[in-house]
């Protein structure tokens, strides 16, 4: 590839096993480009703040019990998103990490929007320690550490 071009993201689109509706949109983004889960930047956010891991590929996970952006994923870690993202494999992403999956029960092998996965922040003395949430059928787990 030519260093002028742009390397392009990979998103995949997830719905929520109970409603149909979108639980999640997840998107491979390459190093240098902002992170959609965060443009357009709006007037309450400093300005940049969607390009804060532009020097490395990330993934934005947008909806589901938590929307967050996960960074510094290695060469290996970054194909294999790639795959599952195309694949529009919960489970295969899921396996990756389950960071990388947190609107996906596996016990259910569903996945589920935030209205039906409800999430809490766990804190520990204080400090954020981790999220976690019951999907519609009661199980639990920790979808971000």
């Amino acid at each position: 590839m030519k260093s002028s071009e742009k390397k392009q993201s990979v998103s995949a689109s997830f719905r929520c096993g109970v409603c149909g509706q979108e639980a999640s949109l997840v998107t491979l983004v390459p190093a240098g480009q902002a992170d959609p889960r965060l443009t357009p930047e709006t007037a309450n956010i400093p300005p940049g703040i969607s390009m804060i891991l532009s020097d490395t590929p990330c993934l934005s996970i947008n909806g589901g019990p938590v929307s967050y952006t996960a960074g510094l994923l290695s060469d290996e870690k970054v194909q294999l998103v790639k795959d599952a993202l195309l694949a529009q494999n919960a489970a295969q992403l899921y396996a990756i990490d389950y960071e990388f999956a947190p609107f996906y029960c596996p016990e259910c092998d569903c996945c589920y929007c935030k209205i039906h996965y409800p999430s809490y922040a766990v804190f520990d003395d204080g400090s954020f320690d981790c999220n976690k949430g019951t999907c519609p059928k009661g199980h639990k787990r920790t979808l971000t550490d």
